[in-house]
């Protein structure tokens, strides 16, 4: 008889954490769909029981006034109750929070203290801005060892800007030996997963024989790659390149278009470039002219 109470005990218990589990999944695919309003009512009473990701996404509909009424305080204390109860994206949320700045307060401290937390558990964006803050003494005091120490951590995480940023480090021998290769290696690794940025600059390399031998041809397809995500420096560059004939046959027509695309943004480089290349035309226009009569 015992045996048969227990297993029917246990069964409602089942059946009530599998109705509870649904409910919560129901609440949170409401949210995801943007069905405020039901994601609110469907997540409040587990929120209440101290469920972290309920108090999350109530957080997250309390600071945009989503589903319910504004109360960014609120927000804020169920983001808390939600990092405090091991949320992870909770830590990283409370951060940006603090250092962007609540109801025009900025408490970069505080904003330190999250994004360490979101760190320390290994979020490599939180990795990048407490390497950054390091650096520049952002709302902590400066300290370029361990501004460096969270950069490597934000790059062996795969974190692109990480990875530019670490290989700027190593060129310019800033708070470390410099040491080309390293650079060379942490360029290419995030030029290769996409980032214009370290593109350009490895492009750079192979031009100028940096670290490694000059390669105009290489110079060149990184260029393009990083122009054509209208990254303005690689504009300008892969202009200039195509204007001398660099690793690739002269195109004085190419040459201006991409000069221009930059100039066009307020590069003052590009801009100094472009009106060059606007008095060789004009130069060589009129010389022709003169030949003409």
């Amino acid at each position: 008889m015992k045996f048969f109470k227990l297993k029917s005990a246990l069964i409602l218990l089942l059946i009530t954490f599998n109705l509870m589990a649904s409910s919560i999944e129901a609440g949170a695919k409401a949210y995801i769909e943007k069905n405020y309003k039901r994601a609110f009512v469907l997540l409040e009473p587990f929120a209440k029981e101290g469920d972290e990701k309920a108090l999350y996404m109530l957080g997250n509909m309390y600071y945009s006034g989503k589903g319910t009424s504004e109360d960014k305080e609120k927000a804020v204390q169920f983001w808390q109750r939600a990092a405090n109860g091991g949320y992870l994206r909770a830590e990283y949320k409370l951060g940006n929070i603090y250092y962007k700045g609540m109801n025009g307060k900025i408490d970069k401290s505080k904003a330190f203290e999250w994004y360490k937390k979101s760190a320390n558990h290994a979020n490599p964006k939180a990795q990048l801005l407490i390497a950054s803050m390091y650096d520049s003494g952002d709302g902590v005091e400066k300290n370029r060892e361990k501004a460096l120490f969270w950069y490597k951590k934000a790059a062996n995480s795969g974190n692109l800007g990480a990875q530019f940023l670490l290989a700027m480090k190593y060129e310019k021998g800033e708070g470390v030996e410099k040491n080309l290769k390293k650079s060379f290696y942490w360029y290419k690794k995030a030029a290769d997963a996409g980032d214009a940025g370290a593109q350009s600059f490895l492009a750079t390399m192979y031009e100028n024989g940096e670290g490694l031998k000059g390669d105009f041809k290489k110079a060149f397809y990184w260029y393009k790659k990083s122009a054509n995500q209208g990254y303005t420096r690689s504009e300008h560059r892969l202009g200039m390149m195509y204007y001398d004939g660099a690793g690739i046959p002269v195109d004085k027509e190419k040459a201006q278009y991409w000069v221009k695309k930059a100039a066009d943004k307020g590069d003052i480089w590009a801009q100094s470039s472009l009106g060059a290349i606007y008095c060789k035309m004009n130069s060589e226009h009129e010389h022709s002219d003169s030949h003409e009569h």
